[in-house]
């Protein structure tokens, strides 16, 4: 409920400060004097446009402050609660606007952006008048209105949860999709490379093993060769056994010659012919298979040549063939997973189309009782033949949303045999504002916003003026309603008046004051009568007053 309202150097206002209740509230005041100002000084607290052309003439700058009370305003709440600021009992909006046509926003002192006080002003305040293209004029809020006429809370919530089931389900389906695709763009390029590893069999530690093989048959090489050219040095001919041997025999046919030293030439023939058996024996130990080695060193250049193609360690070679079989395996698994995923998205489809078939269904028995309830209230506000019209339109798969697969839209038609078109471009002025607020009193959104009507009346007066006000009074009981108004039976209803005028020469200023009993009567009497008040006016303002106490 909008509690204050602080006005400087708007336009013709200068300086006010404007207290406000909860109920009917109205401004009465000439033509010119300044009414409509304070509907634009809070339209820029709320986050509408802004313009240098505001500022008060001979001003710098201007600023307008509202203060609502936000008890009980859980949405309200909750938008703070997101901003990170604080939440209490009441809410203080300020905005300033310099020469320039600069602004600053700020929520209880805190600076914000000017798009969040459009957020907050939709949730504190609906307008409702013939050149607002807000609110009930706006078809884009039809859907909600009628649900919360409806009461679909409880439908509206099985319904979005089971649309972001249907999300999430398409979006599985989408991610496993990519994935098989990014999977068939690689199969011929696995299976290839599945089939030569397979074949080459890489196993872990192999190339390690080849290498030491290799650098042993090396070293090997070495040994044997000196093995060799020791054997041959201690065998062959001219080698030192048979040298031996030759002295010994040649020693033999010397008498001179002991026999000790014939004896130990045949002992060191004899040591020399075993160290020979020696080793031609550690000769054949050492030896190594030349086809082993030959093998060894084909193996450790096919394994070299597939790290090299596949641009990986000869080590984790083993690792890119599990990961190719299993990438390979995939294809297949995903095949299954895809058809889990489809059969996912249709039970998700099919629910979420159960629940918005049964929204759809209560949104039209919903507008059948929406319809009579608006063209009753239409009777006494002289539209008797007015026909309104809710129309759920299917949307396409593609916008299907939490709020159901139709959009929602009031249509109308003002005579009989006339088409049915938008509020705002079949109404006349004055139809238009009488069907708001017929349309306001049954929708009775109004009892979670502050409504103001700017002059809806306008064009009316008689019976249809007392049904207006009668109406306007009724929606206000349990909420608060402010109404710019020229009709003296909307004033009378009034639980708090407020009085606009404007006055001075050089500086002319618009002033509000609100005003006492005797005050009321007297404007209600120049409503009644215009520039020169009668005394008949001023007794049929106090009966109307009277009437209404």
């Amino acid at each position: 409920m909008l509690s204050q309202l602080s006005i400087q150097n708007i336009l013709l206002i200068k300086s006010c400060e404007i207290g406000f209740t909860s109920g009917l509230n109205v401004l009465t005041g000439e033509t010119g004097a300044g009414k409509s100002i304070l509907l634009d000084a809070l339209g820029l607290v709320l986050g509408e446009r802004s313009e240098s052309g505001l500022v008060r003439s001979g001003a710098t700058q201007a600023s307008v402050t509202a203060e609502f009370d936000i008890r009980n305003h859980a949405a309200v709440g909750e938008l703070l609660a997101t901003l990170a600021l604080e939440v209490g009992d009441t809410l203080v909006i300020r905005r300033s606007l310099n020469a320039e046509g600069k602004s600053r926003a700020f929520i209880n002192d805190a600076p914000v952006a000017v798009a969040t006080l459009r957020k907050l002003g939709e949730l504190l305040i609906a307008r409702h008048g013939q050149h607002d293209q807000r609110g009930l004029l706006d078809s884009k809020s039809h859907r909600t209105l009628l649900d919360l006429f409806a009461g679909n809370q409880a439908l509206l919530e099985k319904t979005s949860a089971s649309f972001t089931a249907l999300k999430e389900a398409r979006d599985q389906r989408e991610a496993l999709a990519l994935r098989a695709q990014e999977a068939a763009r690689e199969e011929e390029w696995l299976r290839h490379a599945c089939a030569e590893l397979v074949a080459l069999d890489p196993e872990e530690g192999e190339e390690e093993a080849l290498v030491a093989l290799r650098k042993r048959a090396s070293d090997v090489k070495a040994t044997t060769g000196a093995l060799r050219e020791a054997i041959t040095l201690l065998t062959d001919s001219g080698g030192v056994s048979l040298t031996l041997r030759q002295v010994v025999r040649l020693l033999g046919k010397i008498p001179a010659v002991e026999e000790d030293t014939v004896a130990a030439l045949e002992r060191a023939e004899t040591e020399i012919e075993e160290a020979s058996v020696t080793l031609e024996r550690l000769l054949d130990t050492a030896a190594i298979d030349p086809r082993e080695v030959e093998a060894a060193e084909d193996r450790l250049h096919a394994l070299r040549s597939a790290a090299r193609k596949y641009n990986v360690a000869v080590a984790l070679l083993p690792n890119l063939r599990a990961e190719s079989e299993e990438k390979l395996a995939t294809l297949t698994n995903l095949e299954a997973e895809t058809r889990r995923a489809e059969a996912a998205v249709a039970a998700a489809e099919n629910a979420y189309r159960g629940n918005a078939t049964a929204l759809h269904q209560v949104r039209a028995k919903a507008a059948e009782k929406l319809t009579k309830a608006v063209m009753a209230e239409l009777k006494p506000l002289k539209m008797g033949s007015t026909q309104l019209r809710v129309v759920q339109t299917e949307l396409p798969t593609t916008s299907w949303g939490e709020q159901g697969m139709h959009q929602v839209a009031f249509g109308v038609a003002t005579n009989a045999g006339m088409p049915f078109g938008p509020l705002a471009k079949v109404a006349s002025g004055g139809e238009l504002s009488r069907l708001l607020l017929a349309m306001k009193v049954v929708l009775r959104d109004g009892d979670r916003v502050t409504a103001i009507f700017d002059e809806i009346d306008s064009g009316t007066g008689g019976a249809v003026a007392e049904a207006i006000g009668q109406r306007l009074k009724n929606l206000a009981a349990n909420g608060q309603v402010i109404v710019v108004t020229h009709l003296p039976q909307v004033a009378a209803l009034a639980v708090h008046h407020l009085f606009i005028s404007k006055s001075g020469t050089k500086e002319i200023t618009t002033r509000v004051e609100r005003l006492d009993a005797a005050a009321r009567a007297e404007e209600l009497a120049r409503m009644l009568s215009g520039a020169t008040i009668s005394d008949e006016a001023r007794k049929a303002a106090n009966k109307m007053l009277e009437a209404v106490s």
